[in-house]
Order: C-alpha cells, then sequence, then structure tokens
C-alpha cells in the first residue's frame, strides 16, 4: 500500500506573536511579527486503508479507529485529523499516523507544524497537491475550530516554507518577507530552554486578546509596546544584526510579560535571569508564554556560558537546535 508522507518545521517567534490575531493587528497600526523556523519537525503518513479512518501517534500510545471524521472530532487527541478530513473532503478510509520532535506544549508551533503536515498527506493520499493560495487561512480556520478560539496565522508560514519570516500586517493584507538564513550563526547565538512546564497557547492568547477587546488600556499600551519591540526585531532580523535582535528580545519580553499574569511563570522568570546574568542579551518565552520552551540570544563567546547556565537549573534542558530553511517536504 502506497504510503503518503509529509514532515514540516516548528519556529521560534522571535518577537510580535498575539498581534497576528484579527482584529489586534488593525488596532495597533505597524504591527509586525517575526519568527524562524527550526529543524524540530512534524511528520505524518497516511495510507489508504479498508474499514473506516484510523489516526495514531505512537510515541504517545494513542491509536484511535473511527467510521466517520465526525467520530474522530469529538476525541480532543483526534479532532484536528477529523477537521482536516472533513475540510479537504476525503471521504474513503485512511490510515493516519502522526509523529513529532517537537516537545509537548511547548510554544514551538508544533501543533501547527502536524496540522500542515497532515493537511499536505492527506492531500497527496487523494491526488492533490496542497499549495496555492489560501493555504495558511485554510490550516487557521481548521485549527480555529478545534482550538474554539482565535488562532493568528504566524505559525503556519515557518512549516510551510522554512527560514526567516517577518510578517507586516497592513489594511486588508499580510506582507510577507521570506528570507534563508545561516544555520550556523544562528548556531552561535541562538539558545532554546525547555522550562518543563507546559503552557497553553490558545488559553494565554484569548486572555489577552479578550482584554484588549474590552478595552483594558494598560493591555492596548503593552501590545504597542509588543509592536515596537517586533518592528525593531524585524529590522534588526533583515540586516543579520544580531545584537540589536537581542536587545530586540529583551524589550519584547519586557512588554509581553505586563500583558497578563499568565505570559511568564516561576520556571521562565528563573531562565531568563540566569541567561542574561551569564551573558545573554535577552530571552523571551515562546509562543504565548506560561511555560514551554524560552529562547536566548547571546554574544558568540558567551553563549557557552548561557547554555551552561541553563543546564543547572532543576526540572528543564537546553535544546540544541538549528535554523531550517527547508520548509514542508511531500513524498509518496
Amino acid at each position: 500500500m502506497q504510503t503518503f508522507e509529509a514532515s514540516a518545521p516548528a519556529r521560534i517567534d522571535l518577537a510580535g506573536g498575539t498581534l497576528d490575531l484579527w482584529p489586534l493587528h488593525a488596532l495597533h497600526p505597524g504591527s509586525v511579527t517575526v519568527n524562524l523556523a527550526i529543524d524540530l519537525r512534524a511528520t505524518c503518513r497516511v495510507r489508504r486503508r479498508e474499514g473506516g479512518f484510523r489516526v495514531s501517534v505512537p510515541e504517545l500510545g494513542y491509536e484511535k479507529t473511527a467510521v466517520t471524521a465526525d467520530d474522530l472530532l469529538a476525541d480532543p487527541r483526534g479532532a484536528i485529523a477529523g477537521a482536516l478530513l472533513e475540510a479537504l473532503e476525503v471521504r474513503e478510509s485512511r490510515d493516519v499516523e502522526l509523529s513529532t520532535q517537537v516537545p509537548y506544549s511547548s510554544g514551538l508551533g508544533g501543533s501547527s507544524a502536524l496540522t500542515v503536515a497532515m493537511a499536505a498527506a492527506l492531500s497527496a493520499s487523494d491526488g492533490r497537491d496542497f499549495d496555492g493560495p489560501g493555504r495558511v487561512e485554510f490550516v487557521r480556520d481548521v485549527e480555529t475550530r478545534v482550538l474554539g478560539k482565535p488562532a493568528g496565522v504566524q505559525d503556519y508560514y515557518p512549516p510551510l516554507s522554512g527560514g526567516l519570516h517577518v510578517l507586516r500586517f497592513l489594511p486588508g493584507r499580510t506582507e510577507v518577507s521570506r528570507r534563508d538564513v545561516d544555520p550556523s550563526g544562528w548556531l552561535r547565538h541562538l539558545t532554546l530552554y525547555d522550562s518543563g512546564a507546559a503552557h497553553s497557547s490558545g488559553m494565554n492568547n484569548w486572555e489577552i486578546f479578550r482584554a484588549r477587546m474590552e478595552g483594558d488600556r494598560g493591555v492596548a499600551t503593552s501590545l504597542e509596546d509588543v509592536a515596537a519591540a517586533a518592528r525593531d526585531m524585524a529590522d534588526a532580523a533583515e540586516a543579520s544584526d544580531f545584537p540589536g535582535m537581542g536587545r530586540a528580545l529583551a524589550s519584547e519580553w519586557e512588554a509581553r510579560r505586563r500583558l497578563a499574569p499568565v505570559v511568564s511563570s516561576p520556571g521562565v522568570a528563573k531562565a531568563i535571569e540566569a541567561a542574561v546574568a551569564a551573558g545573554a542579551w535577552g530571552g523571551k518565552a515562546c509562543g504565548a508564554g506560561g511555560g514551554g520552551c524560552v529562547a536566548f540570544l547571546a554574544p558568540a563567546d558567551r553563549t557557552p556560558k548561557v547554555r551552561e547556565a541553563l543546564a543547572r537549573l532543576d526540572g528543564g534542558r537546553v535544546l540544541l537546535v538549528a535554523a531550517e530553511n527547508r520548509g514542508l517536504t511531500v513524498s509518496g
């Protein structure tokens, strides 16, 4: 039986997250989001089968067989697969096997990478290419349905095309700038630390979103500061100016942690304190924060000390990752 396989990378959001939610960027003109694809990938394998749909995640010991996509939608762990099968109008039985290198609930956009990979593999198994305009909006809407909360768009660009993305939100459109990066250069400056505590991006972003829509002035001011730091990050990233990116990372985190109490956590705060003391320019929690991974930028000669300081902390671990220029791949 022919197997169709798709793989897509996760990402580190460097600045401007949350502002990719409509209408927040409309309320804050000049909003920018900057992110970087990394070599932690999510993979989906799809085969035709008899007797309904089967979704499995061998590394988690999960398996679910269902007659219809609706049956999968009723199971939280199979819901994304069910929503994609329905949205893509895949009628014939499929075997869907999922795997990922992305730590669970890490804030690295792992679920979005998996959704992109699944959409591509299912499309290929039905004789279609998952390409052309509208892919970002498609996967955003599928995830929004399953999450039950607004989903932004930034998490889908790195899985689709890899590299560094600068998203500028303009009235009526998103201006996307994508470029290849030098993985060795990023490796000298970038450190990723898994705090060991799960985060909840949907809930954290929803609290910020709701507060802003209800007119909370403090949240509005903090989002303006996030947007300003993200513009600085975009300028520095496009110039490969690592000191500038480090300063913008620190500024973005200072603004972001004022947004809501759930954004930071004791583990995240301790990691940032230790890394900065070891010489990092700055750090920020990935995704909506509250736990998960923390990204740091440091001078090349201080990066080993930053990693050593983080490795001494209890409960977490340093993840060695590289920038990834390769986006979605499909075979079969």
